[in-house]
């Protein structure tokens, strides 16, 4: 019998998270989505390619954000998301329908680490060897940036993943499974 119940909840579970992720993002192609947005994409990001533009049904109220789930036809959508991609780079740009950018989200793998992420994390894992690492930003349209880097260090056949903010400040860590 437990095992029908925790069966049945898995279930829900993974229906649940499918269904959000259709939820907050319908696909479209390029001729679905404004062209003010596309104009301003290929200004913004020049030497990327598309891998794919999403909708996203948000409204922004006053500064706040509010999920639309009723929103009827893709002429209602307010927020677009483009993903693009360029020598190993990831990028995820989110436009409102008048071209404005509102929010970038960089991904890049293997980087330079800056001398401050190095020298905290050599100084507080002096056995362990750079494996890889990548970077993630976001920046909002106000011009605020979050930058982490996230490094996979080795030792002896044990893995470990180290997050650091671009000050060297270390994070988080944890084993790798």
């Amino acid at each position: 019998m437990k095992t029908v119940v925790l069966s049945a909840v898995l279930m829900g579970l993974a229906f649940q998270s499918n269904a959000q992720d259709m939820l907050f993002r319908a696909k479209l192609e390029v001729e679905e989505v404004p062209e003010l947005v596309v104009t301003a994409v290929e200004e913004d990001f020049p030497d990327f390619s598309i891998v794919e533009y999403n909708a996203i049904p948000v409204e922004y109220v006053e500064g706040d954000v509010y999920i639309n789930p009723n929103i009827d036809s893709n002429a209602d959508y307010d927020t677009f998301q483009i993903v693009m991609k360029e020598k190993g780079k990831e990028l995820t740009a989110t436009y409102d329908r008048d071209g404005n950018l509102v929010k970038t989200t960089e991904h890049f793998k293997n980087v330079a680490l800056p001398y401050a992420v190095s020298k905290s994390i050599a100084k507080e894992y002096p056995e362990w060897k750079f494996e890889k690492d990548s970077y993630d930003m976001v920046q909002l349209g106000n011009g605020k940036a979050k930058k982490r880097y996230r490094v996979i260090l080795e030792n002896h056949g044990k893995k470990i993943h180290v997050h650091t903010n671009a000050k060297g400040k270390i994070l988080n860590h944890h084993k790798k499974a």
